[in-house]
This record gives structure tokens, sequence and C-alpha cells, in this order.
């Protein structure tokens, strides 16, 4: 459920009149929102003072929404860091295989990919869907996974020739979908953009995911809990060993 619904669920449940709904709407256009104090606050409060929404009510919209958001608080990480920490341990949650790597399983580890298979090496990363013409807040422009807003997800820092496997773990509001897939089917991605920063010599890249290309993701996604598996079939379709 996006804000946008919310606001429509409010809405839908109140029992006053239309002039009473329009004028509550227009007092809270016109507010400024100061945090914690904000609009749907605003607005449940005034429906509620108009006995057109009742507090059993509320609790019901707002138990709905908890319920259809469970990765919203992801949004609310602003550490580039620790969200990306949340990627790998979520993708190394789907199986004990996926080890840490160090140099005492690959002697030549120097901290340039994240998890170890059995000799592949994995990549974890990761980006949060949001509305792309949007400037609020991440938690505010969270979008849904079946939005209909236009949103952009940026998988960056790609470097394909440190790693055999990429795992892309691509946070929505209602759910976390995973991608996996080789090094080379990344680098030959007609959407890679290398180079992303000045002075790597074309070693690091990126790739921005839209409503208009998510598509093209679908054959990588993982269907069911076998990510090891997934992970071994991606690794043989890699190119670049």
């Amino acid at each position: 459920m996006e804000l946008i619904e919310l606001k429509n669920k409010i809405c839908e449940s109140f029992t006053g009149t239309t002039d009473e709904l329009n004028h509550v709407l227009t007092l809270v256009s016109q507010d400024r929102s100061v945090f914690p104090f904000n609009e749907y606050e605003h607005l449940i409060l005034s429906l509620i003072a108009l006995g057109g929404l009742t507090y059993n009510q509320y609790l019901e919209i707002r138990t709905e929404y908890i319920s259809e958001n469970p990765y919203l608080w992801i949004f609310e990480i602003s550490a580039p860091t620790t969200f990306g920490k949340f990627a790998q341990t979520y993708a190394q949650g789907k199986s004990p295989a996926l080890k840490i790597p160090s140099k005492k399983i690959d002697a030549n580890f120097s901290n340039e990919y994240d998890l170890w298979l059995d000799g592949i090496k994995i990549e974890v990363k990761a980006s949060r869907a949001v509305n792309a013409e949007s400037t609020d807040p991440l938690y505010v422009k969270a979008l849904s996974r079946n939005t209909k807003q236009p949103f952009l997800m940026n998988f960056q820092q790609l470097k394909p020739q440190c790693c055999n496997v990429f795992i892309w773990v691509a946070v929505f509001r209602d759910e976390i979908v995973v991608w996996v897939m080789s090094a080379s089917e990344v680098l030959g991605n007609p959407l890679f953009s290398k180079g992303q920063h000045r002075g790597n010599s074309g070693n690091e890249g990126q790739l921005h995911i839209t409503h208009d290309n998510i598509h093209t993701l679908n054959q990588y996604e993982l269907k069911d809990a076998n990510i090891e598996q997934t992970i071994r079939e991606a690794a043989k379709r890699n190119v670049h060993k």
C-alpha cells in the first residue's frame, strides 16, 4: 500500500459529507508538515474530530498499512554501508553454504567481493525502488512492486572483473526481489554504463533499473529458496572465469 492508496483508504472510510471531507483536505494541503506531525496525522485527527472516522477504523487502517509494507523500515536506513551490509546479510541468510571470504579460503582475497561459494566469487549489490519524480525522503517516496509510478533503482560500483556472480537485492516497500546473474551477463547488459567514477579506467560501472526496463531482469529472478543452485547455474554462464 503506497501513500496515495493510504490517503484514498482514509478518505473512503470517512462517513461524513463530501463538503466536510473536501474542507479537511484543503486545510491539510495548506498546512506545513514538520516531523513528527505530518499530513496523515492531521487528516486522520481532523476526520475523527468531525465524527466521520472512528478510532477503531483508524486502528484497522493502521494495521493494514503496516502489514502491507513489511519492508518500509529498510528505506529509513540512511547510511549506504549499513544498507549494503543489510543486503549482504539478507543474501547470506538464504543459504548456510554462502561464506564471508577471507585469505583462509582465498589466498588472493583483497575485499573485492562479498561472498564465497565453493570457489565462486559473489558480489552483492542492493537498491531501493523510489519514485523517480519525488524529492521527498526515501521512506516517503518508497514504492511497491506493482506500482504505477515511475521509479528508479541504481545498482552502482559494479566491478564484473572482480567476481563470477552478482546477487542484486531490490527492495520494494512490500517485497524484496533477488536477481542472480553472471558477471559477464552484467558486463554485456546494454544498460550497463562503464566508468562510473572518474579515474577508474572503466573498471567500475552502474546500471539503472526503471519501470521501463525492469522486465529485462525477469529471467534472473530467484523464484525459489534454492539460491545455492541458482548461483552455481549463473557461474556456469559466466564467460569470464
